[in-house]
Order: C-alpha cells, then sequence, then structure tokens
C-alpha cells in the first residue's frame, strides 16, 4: 500500500536530518582547526571543509575577523535547518516557529554584541529567503542600530519591541546586552515550552517524545542556575525566581530537596539521585554545564538516529547542529586569544565521537 503523503514528507525528514547529521565535522578537523594559530590560518582551513563552503566561498581569509567569521557560521546554521524544516512543515511547523523565534533572538543578541563593543558595523546577516519570510523583525534596520533607542525603532511593530523597551531606561554607557539578554532568553524558553505537549502517561520504556526533550532542554538551564546560586549561598526566594521548573522531568519533591541544599557537595549529592544524576555518572567533564550539555548531546546523537517523530529528530539536529557551531565559536575565540590546542580542544562538546562512517579524512 502506498504511503500516505504526510508519511513520505515525514520519512524524508528523517533521513535527510540524519544524513546531515552524518556530514557533521570529525575529530580530526576538530583537531586541525585548534592548532591554527592565526585568524587567516583558521579561516581558511574553515573554508576548505565542505559544509561549510558555501557560506565562507565569498571570505577574504586574509582580511577575515573574529565577529564575521560568527556571523558565517551562524548563516551556515541557519541554511542546513532551513533547507531540512522544507521538507516537513506538516508535523515541523511548530518546531519552526520556535527555530525563527530563536533565530531572531540571536540576532538582536549578535546586534546588542557588536554595538557594546564599540563596533556596530560588525554586525553582519544573511537569513535564508524561506526563513525572511517568517522572521517578525526588520534585519536590515539592525544594521543600523547605534544605541537603545535605534534598536527600539528597528524593532517596531514586534514583540521585541515591548519585551525590551527597558532597555529605553538603562543610563548613557552602559552596556545593553546585560539589561537585554535576560528578556530574551526568557522569551526563546516560553517559545521551546510552548512546542511541548501534556506529559504523557504511558507505560515505562516507551520511546521519547517531543516533551522529553523540551524537560531536558529546560532542566539543563535550571539545573545550572541552581547549582550557581547554591553556591554563593543565594536567599531561597532568589532561587524560586530564577531556576524556571515550568517544563521539568523532575518531581516537586526533587526540586524542593535540590533547592534546599544548604552547600553545592549536597547539592551534588542530592543531583545524584535523579535521573540527570545518573547520566552524569557516564560523562567526564569539570563544571556540571559541561556535563549537562554533554548528557544532551549523547541522547540527542541517538534519537537522532532511532526516533520515528519527525519533530522529535529535528530539535535533536538542531542542538547537535548548534553544538558544533558553539565548538567552532570557542575555537575562534581560542585562536584569538592564542591558546594551546590541548587546552582548547576538552572545552569542546561531541569532538571525541568516533569518526562518521564514509567521511574522507
Amino acid at each position: 500500500m502506498e504511503l500516505p503523503m504526510r508519511s513520505k514528507a515525514s520519512n524524508a525528514a528523517l533521513a535527510k536530518a540524519r544524513a546531515m547529521y552524518g556530514r557533521r565535522l570529525t575529530a580530526g578537523d576538530y583537531r586541525r582547526l585548534a592548532a591554527c594559530r592565526t585568524m587567516p590560518q583558521l579561516a581558511a582551513e574553515l573554508k576548505a571543509l565542505p559544509m561549510y563552503a558555501p557560506e565562507l566561498e565569498s571570505l577574504n581569509v586574509s582580511l577575515a575577523r573574529r565577529a564575521q567569521l560568527e556571523s558565517l557560521l551562524r548563516q551556515a546554521v541557519y541554511d542546513r535547518c532551513d533547507s531540512l524544516f522544507r521538507y516537513e512543515l506538516s508535523s515541523g511547523q511548530k518546531v519552526y516557529r520556535y527555530f525563527t523565534v530563536s533565530c531572531e533572538v540571536d540576532e538582536i543578541i549578535t546586534c546588542l554584541r557588536c554595538l557594546d563593543a564599540g563596533r556596530p558595523g560588525d554586525y553582519l546577516f544573511k537569513l535564508p529567503d524561506f526563513l525572511q519570510q517568517r522572521c517578525q523583525i526588520d534585519l536590515y534596520a539592525l544594521t543600523r542600530v547605534t544605541d537603545a533607542k535605534s534598536l527600539l525603532a528597528a524593532l517596531a511593530g514586534t514583540p521585541y519591541q515591548k519585551l525590551l523597551a527597558p532597555l529605553a531606561d538603562v543610563p548613557a554607557g552602559r552596556k545593553l546586552l546585560v539589561y537585554a539578554e535576560p528578556l530574551l532568553e526568557n522569551h526563546r524558553h516560553q517559545a521551546l515550552v510552548a512546542l511541548a505537549p501534556e506529559p504523557r502517561t504511558g507505560a515505562p520504556g516507551q520511546a521519547p517524545g517531543l516533551r522529553d526533550y523540551i524537560e531536558m532542554e529546560c532542566d539543563g538551564s535550571a539545573i545550572s542556575n541552581a547549582a550557581r546560586l547554591v553556591r554563593v549561598h543565594a536567599e531561597p526566594r532568589w532561587l524560586d525566581v530564577y531556576v524556571r521548573r515550568d517544563c521539568t522531568a523532575l518531581k516537586p519533591a526533587q526540586w524542593q530537596s535540590l533547592l534546599a541544599a544548604p552547600d553545592y557537595p549536597a547539592f551534588q549529592s542530592r543531583l545524584a539521585d535523579t535521573v540527570y544524576g545518573h547520566r552524569l555518572a557516564r560523562q567526564s567533564y569539570s563544571f556540571l554545564k559541561e556535563g549537562l550539555q554533554k548528557c544532551q548531546y549523547a541522547w540527542c546523537r541517538k534519537w537522532l538516529r532511532f526516533s520515528t517523530d519527525p519533530a522529535l529528530v529535528m530539535l535533536c539536529y538542531l542542538y547537535l547542529e548548534r553544538c558544533e557551531v558553539k565548538n567552532l565559536e570557542h575555537i575562534i575565540e581560542g585562536v584569538h586569544y592564542g591558546m594551546p590546542a590541548e587546552e582548547l580542544l576538552p572545552m569542546l562538546i561531541g569532538c571525541d565521537e568516533k569518526e562518521p562512517q564514509g567521511r574522507d579524512h
């Protein structure tokens, strides 16, 4: 019997996501990149990678700058995810909306980062046409932002104008990103939580779904924030405010125990009895946030391969793709500051993964 068109589209999206992940950077690629000593040398190595060549084609490697490379890497993420989501807008429509919000937040943060550094001209953008049709912000206007007033004018008519309205009251000379980033990240968080279906009541051991991913993503941030606040002995009221628990895999009693920990060792001990503690026990890490990211990377890598839920596979691919670009941003920063490769490589997530099959090295 012939499959319905929706099933065909879903199968195509699953196959495409897995094929795109199979073209990821290898451990050898990361070693070569981390060994670069200058920005032009790094730019030339990045330009030689087939998966980044289209976005870096017009790059003049001898004049390459850090902000320019980071912008082009973001473009690579946009292009790949855009091509994937075209396959499956039927079940991926909500995921695509979240992806669009996430891109908008990233672009505003990047614009503000350039502005705070005194180099507003470094802000660059280039979104795929398919994504620009769904983007709420005028990205051309962001290129002309010089202060809080012009930023709010550029965001006129969008939810971000109201969201970032408090920036108008920031005293002159202050860094705007300090005030804007928490507001923008909360907006991104709410867009992600809006994707979550109601909790399932099925039998234990069933394959994970979209909510399982979202709970893990939200819990990673919440646990990291809680640990940091417990370390500095923050007042309980601040823990309650800054540790978001609106979509979580932990039970209320587990959160109550974690937030009541008198110090960080006690927090670690109590975390060890949770599902995240069991996952962390299988990872090697220096910092809790790093360990949680490694757990999520391993989880996404597994369910990208085995899940049959297109929306879940898309989010898994998006996370793995962002990890790769974040790794490259760490390398760019490391090369910029002259960090040795042996210090830089341990900071990367997933770079020690077994080499993909079928790649030429």
